[in-house]
């Protein structure tokens, strides 16, 4: 099954932040969004926020590769 939902290593490892700039760059998704801090933030709703094409972060969180 793929992860819809980024986390903070993931987060970490993209964008090579460390985990404390990580963490903050969810908050700041979150606040943006309108979230709940329980609330998680999804891949594409990172992808957005950040930049980056969904479908490139999607392939990347999960392992797989993209189809050429």
């Amino acid at each position: 099954m793929r992860r819809l939902v980024i986390q903070t290593p993931d987060v970490e490892a993209l964008l090579n932040v460390s985990a404390g700039r990580a963490r903050t760059i969810i908050r700041e998704i979150k606040k943006t969004v309108g979230k709940d801090k329980h609330q998680p933030v999804s891949i594409r709703e990172f992808s957005v926020h950040i930049g980056l094409e969904y479908e490139d972060v999607l392939n990347e969180v999960n392992g797989t590769k993209k189809a050429s």
